[in-house]
């Protein structure tokens, strides 16, 4: 590990600061007004949808603001401006509440209340603050954790509601662990963040849910989608799974126990969850993890987003001193990284979202969702091998010394070619 996977961990996050962070961020930016666009296509130009839904704005902010906090980055300029528009275009001072989505012009579009947008918006909060000192952005997260507490449980029921329409009330779709999963990822950095043990005790409520209703440990079972008072719900006739969300959650059941200081308490459930992800979402022919299946491993969707992948290699690492086999992880881990650098990702910082069962490409465009998982799945991953042991590879630094030389060389003529722009015009 240390002399492979390891090394090629700790090289991606420096490519990823150094490179991929600083394009995404300049790409991604609307000039003049704030706010990031929903995705860009060829040669990083923006794809114009109709619409910008706040979570995609709260993503790239914590991307860029968790990315500051590494102290490699260079400023991002404008950084504060975005998250002006933000609070400007989607946030109601009235309930605390914020709205799905704007159109293109920054109006809003869609002014539903969505119980995983909220989510995002208290982990952007966060990040934010921890970036910039803001103490707007600890007030905003704390009343969104409010307003999701006061507004959004189901009388007589646990969990939360899926989505209020404008006027508080609820509307009629199917329950989802994914949204309750997001809250808890959001409330788990919130309290490392903000040392406010509110956020603590959400995420409890949350790990006791996933443990009581969400995950069926007998059968093991995650079923995607659940009735109002949380039992397993097929869609057309089969219960889904993703390999990608087992993956999620182990992730973040081994972060919710590492702040008990027992990292093995949930090792029971994470062990049996790896081993299906594994086993039943790995596609032995091709490489990659499929995008849903039933619990059997029958396919369903063969197709193979971006984001499993990134979530799968968090979930492998934490697991490495879980008693599991350590040489399959590790062969595990080098295997995602092959097709993630191989399929997914290129060098100028361009990524394929969504590839065929065969690994061909199935898109052209680039979410601005995206990076997220990317950025996250990345250096998550080196955290954690960190910590088990800084890579002793002799290739690692002078390989990390040399692309940032080459990054600095490059930023330089960058910026010379824009002051001369400036100058002609």
């Amino acid at each position: 590990m240390a002399h492979g996977t390891h090394t090629t961990i700790e090289t991606l996050s420096h490519r990823l600061l150094q490179r991929w962070v600083p394009k995404w961020y300049e790409a991604f930016s609307v000039p003049g007004t704030g706010g990031f666009y929903e995705r860009l296509g060829h040669s990083f130009k923006p794809v114009l949808t109709g619409q910008r839904r706040l979570v995609t704005q709260c993503r790239q902010l914590s991307v860029y603001s968790h990315a500051l906090v590494q102290g490699t980055q260079r400023d991002f300029p404008g950084l504060a401006d975005h998250f002006e528009f933000i609070v400007r275009t989607y946030n109601i001072a009235e309930t605390g509440g914020w709205i799905f989505s704007c159109d293109d012009d920054g109006h809003p579009l869609d002014t539903d209340y969505d119980l995983y947008t909220l989510s995002f918006a208290i982990f952007a909060m966060a990040h934010y603050f921890q970036a910039s000192g803001d103490e707007r952005a600890r007030v905003y997260a704390r009343k969104t954790l409010d307003f999701i507490d006061s507004r959004f449980r189901m009388a007589g029921l646990s969990g939360f509601v899926e989505r209020l329409d404008n006027t508080l009330k609820k509307r009629d779709q199917p329950r989802r662990h994914e949204s309750h999963m997001h809250l808890l990822e959001a409330c788990l950095f919130a309290v490392q963040i903000f040392h406010d043990l509110s956020y603590m005790k959400m995420a409890d409520e949350i790990v006791d849910l996933f443990r009581n209703y969400f995950y069926d440990a007998e059968n093991n079972l995650l079923s995607e989608y659940f009735t109002d008072d949380l039992k397993p719900m097929a869609k057309d006739g089969k219960i889904i799974t993703e390999p990608g969300h087992y993956c999620e959650w182990i992730w973040l059941l081994k972060k919710h126990a590492g702040t008990s200081g027992n990292n093995t308490r949930y090792d029971d459930l994470c062990k049996p969850m790896l081993e299906w992800a594994s086993t039943k979402g790995w596609d032995p022919k091709y490489g990659g993890i499929y995008d849903e299946l039933e619990l059997s491993g029958a396919i369903i969707c063969d197709t193979k987003r971006l984001w499993p992948l990134s979530e799968a290699l968090k979930a492998n690492a934490l697991m490495l001193d879980s008693g599991v086999n350590k040489k399959a992880v590790k062969n595990r881990i080098k295997k995602m990284v092959t097709v993630f650098r191989d399929h997914y990702m290129e060098e100028r910082g361009f990524w394929t979202e969504w590839l065929g069962c065969d690994l061909s490409r199935h898109t052209d465009y680039m979410p601005g969702t995206s990076p997220y998982h990317v950025y996250f799945g990345i250096m998550e991953t080196r955290d954690v091998l960190n910590k088990r042991g800084k890579t002793c590879s002799l290739v690692s630094r002078p390989q990390i010394a040399f692309y940032r030389f080459r990054r600095s060389l490059s930023n330089i003529i960058r910026d010379i070619r824009l002051g001369l722009k400036k100058r002609q015009t």
